[in-house]
């Protein structure tokens, strides 16, 4: 065999060995192609699964949430209105509520989740419950106190009336009781030789004013000592009077007033005439003089004389 033939030789069979290294090549590659892809469909289609779980949990967890919150509002809702009462309960409501929402956190299990949650809804509405209960009882004492006030209202009005009856009944007794001057006369005079008296009512003759007056008879007033009191104005208003000091001065319902004669007299529940003179101490002026009567409790009368 010459040289040519020996290269050809040795040219094929690298030949071949080449494409026996190709075909193997190729036969690897298209193990790894479809070992890739059964890996990947395989891969994915668990991706998909474990994606869709994980929707499924959250959806689980977003209505477990939602439930919760449900819960604790009505809770709180009811809690508003009744504090005071629900302060012990609170903390075992809370301490629940915590422990199912860090459960929902950490994504636990939806069945133990559900449990705790059907448990603190009991342990709820057994409380809105109660409080319900005493809502009512509270409704029912509010329409009692609201009874009861008006109740109080009525007797207070009563109360008022009857108090407004018995003052209005002390005063009818007093004005009852009260001393009353009545035939009051006013007579000037002027005082002739011996002692003469002559009636006039030309001011500058004047010597004396003399007013008489009938008490009027009256079983309620009490009997005893009192002191009749004149007081006379002249036309501008002053009081004649011998002093402006407490001696020619009486208390009168807390009024000091100035008086011009005083008269005791003994009252004895019947009529009885009392007169009150007064002597000039300076001429009268023409005009009209007023004239008032007093005890220290009872203002007696009035009458008014005319000096021309």
């Amino acid at each position: 065999m010459d040289n040519n033939q020996v290269q050809g030789q040795q040219g094929t069979d690298k030949k071949q060995k080449n494409d026996k290294i190709v075909r193997t090549v190729v036969w690897i590659l298209g193990a790894l192609v479809i070992l890739f892809g059964v890996l990947w469909f395989t891969t994915h289609r668990s991706l998909q699964e474990v994606r869709h779980e994980r929707e499924v949990m959250v959806e689980r967890n977003y209505g477990l949430q939602l439930e919760l919150d449900s819960i604790l509002d009505d809770y709180h809702n009811t809690r508003m209105e009744y504090d005071s009462i629900l302060t012990e309960q609170d903390s075992i409501i809370q301490a629940n509520a915590d422990e199912i929402q860090n459960l929902i956190a950490r994504q636990a299990d939806y069945y133990r989740i559900r449990r705790q949650l059907s448990q603190l809804q009991e342990i709820t509405q057994q409380y809105v419950q109660e409080m319900d209960s005493l809502y009512a009882e509270n409704k029912v004492l509010r329409e009692e106190n609201v009874q009861m006030r008006e109740e109080i209202q009525q007797v207070q009005r009563r109360t008022t009336e009857l108090t407004e009856d018995k003052q209005q009944l002390e005063s009818q007794v007093e004005m009852a009781s009260g001393l009353r001057a009545y035939e009051i006369e006013t007579t000037p005079f002027r005082i002739r030789g011996r002692g003469r008296e002559t009636e006039t009512d030309r001011a500058r003759r004047v010597e004396q004013l003399r007013v008489c007056f009938v008490i009027g008879e009256n079983p309620i007033t009490p009997a005893g000592e009192y002191n009749a009191y004149m007081r006379i104005a002249d036309p501008a208003g002053n009081i004649l009077r011998l002093s402006d000091g407490m001696s020619h001065a009486f208390i009168h319902h807390g009024d000091t007033l100035q008086f011009s004669v005083k008269e005791p007299f003994t009252y004895e529940n019947r009529a009885k005439r009392q007169c009150l003179t007064w002597e000039r101490t300076a001429e009268f002026e023409p005009g009209t003089y007023s004239i008032a009567l007093f005890t220290e409790e009872y203002r007696l009368g009035e009458t008014a004389l005319t000096l021309r």
